[in-house]
């Protein structure tokens, strides 16, 4: 799927003008990124969000408890839409992470409040770990508001 989205985001750039520019948002009501990575980017009106795990923001550690982690995400992936002048309405892909597919309906439970117009794309895959020992992360593509 990676390779997919990958795909996907070369060809739109390859066809494009040079001009162009991709954009790295900076986000100040986020957790501090764990890594060497920006919470977000974005091309013209995409908007490509980094997966995100359960990270308060006010204490910058992970929630506990499986649901209050999915909480948690969406909260934060709401902040990056924000900044990124778009909300859950516009989000055309999400890809999922979990550690224990068993949990599957507890994520379509909290995920289906967030969505209400429509749903969109999505894969949920089972992996064995992610960081900081999280149980869930949650990736997304989304379109600018005009």
């Amino acid at each position: 799927m990676h390779r997919f989205i990958l795909l996907f985001l070369a060809l739109t750039l390859l066809s494009c003008s040079t001009n162009k520019q991709i954009v790295a948002v900076k986000h100040t009501d986020l957790p501090k990124a764990i890594g060497p990575y920006s919470h977000s980017t974005s091309y013209e009106n995409l908007v490509f969000v980094s997966g995100q795990i359960g990270i308060d923001p006010k204490t910058n550690r992970l929630k506990e408890g499986f649901e209050e982690q999915i909480v948690q995400i969406f909260e934060n992936l709401k902040t990056i839409l924000k900044d990124n002048h778009s909300d859950f309405d516009h989000i055309v892909k999400t890809t999922i992470f979990i550690t224990d597919m068993k949990q599957f309906e507890t994520v379509n439970k909290i995920y289906n409040h967030y969505f209400k117009n429509r749903f969109p794309a999505r894969s949920t895959v089972e992996i064995k770990s992610l960081p900081r020992n999280a149980s869930i992360e949650i990736e997304c593509i989304a379109i600018q508001e005009n």
